[in-house]
C-alpha cells in the first residue's frame, strides 16, 4: 500500500481526489489479501466524526447556539443557513452585534410611510427571512400531521 500511496502524499490534488485514491488503494490491498476490513470506516470515525469533550457537553457557553444568539466574546450573531450552502458558508462574515447596531443607527426612513421591521434594516434580513420560511414550513407540516391524526383517531 505504501507504493500505491507514494504519489498521493506528494500530489497537490484536492481532498476528494486524495480520499478516492486512498479508498481505492485500500480496497486493492484488502482484495489482494482476501480480507474484509473496516479500516476506512474506522478512519472516518476517528478523524472525521464530530467529537465532544466534557467541557463542551456541560458548559452552557460551549453548547450550540440558538438562531440569532450572540457569541459572548466575538459578538458574532448565530445565523441559520441551508445545508446545501455549507461549503460556501464563512462564519467570519456573519453579522456582529456592533455591525447591526451601526446599521440600525444609520438607517434613513423612507417616504413610503410603511413601518419596516428593525431586522429588515440590517444585514440580518436574509437570515431572518430564511428562518421565517423554515418556521412556516414546519408549522404547515405540523398542521397536516394534526389533520391526519384527527382522521386516524382511535376511540376505545
Amino acid at each position: 500500500i505504501q507504493n500505491d500511496m507514494a504519489d498521493w502524499a506528494s500530489s497537490p490534488g484536492d481532498s476528494k481526489k486524495k480520499w478516492s485514491l486512498l479508498k481505492s488503494a485500500w480496497a486493492e490491498y484488502s482484495r489482494a489479501r482476501k480480507q474484509k476490513n473496516n479500516a476506512i470506516k474506522e478512519v472516518v470515525l476517528q478523524l472525521c466524526y464530530p467529537r465532544l469533550d466534557v467541557n463542551v457537553t456541560k458548559g452552557l457557553n460551549h453548547l450550540l447556539k440558538s438562531p440569532f444568539s450572540v457569541h459572548p466574546k466575538t459578538g458574532r450573531v448565530c445565523i441559520p443557513f441551508l445545508a446545501k450552502d455549507v461549503d460556501t458558508f464563512d462564519p467570519f462574515t456573519v453579522p456582529t452585534l456592533e455591525q447591526i447596531i451601526e446599521e440600525m443607527g444609520s438607517w434613513k426612513e423612507g417616504e413610503e410611510g410603511a413601518k419596516i421591521p428593525d431586522y429588515a434594516k440590517t444585514s440580518l434580513k436574509p437570515s431572518v427571512e430564511l428562518f421565517k420560511k423554515f418556521a412556516e414550513e414546519c408549522h404547515s407540516k405540523s398542521g397536516a400531521v394534526k389533520e391526519e391524526n384527527k382522521e386516524n383517531k382511535m376511540d376505545w
